[in-house]
C-alpha cells in the first residue's frame, strides 16, 4: 500500500497559473482551502506520494521565487519613499 503526504502552501496569487500548470501535469489532488483577497494568497492543499516528492520541490521553488520577488520589489518601493 502506498502512503501518501498532506501538505499546504501559501500560494501567491501571481504563482498560481505555474503552480497550477504543474499539478495539473502531474495530476496531483489538490484543494484550494483559502483565499486570501488582501493578502493575495490562495492556501492549496496537495496530495503526493513519496515519489512525487521532486514534483513538490518545483511547487515549493516557484513560490519561493515569486516570494522573493514580491519582497524585492516591496525594498524598492519602501527606497522609492525615502
Amino acid at each position: 500500500m502506498q502512503k501518501f503526504f498532506k501538505e499546504e502552501f501559501q500560494v501567491p496569487i501571481d504563482a498560481m497559473v505555474e503552480v497550477a500548470n504543474v499539478v495539473c501535469e502531474h495530476n496531483l489532488h489538490h484543494v484550494i482551502t483559502e483565499v486570501d483577497d488582501y493578502e493575495e494568497i490562495i492556501t492549496l492543499q496537495l496530495e503526493y506520494s513519496k515519489e512525487e516528492r521532486e514534483i513538490i520541490h518545483q511547487i515549493e521553488d516557484l513560490i519561493d521565487d515569486y516570494s522573493t520577488s514580491d519582497d524585492d520589489e516591496e525594498d524598492e518601493d519602501e527606497e522609492d519613499d525615502e
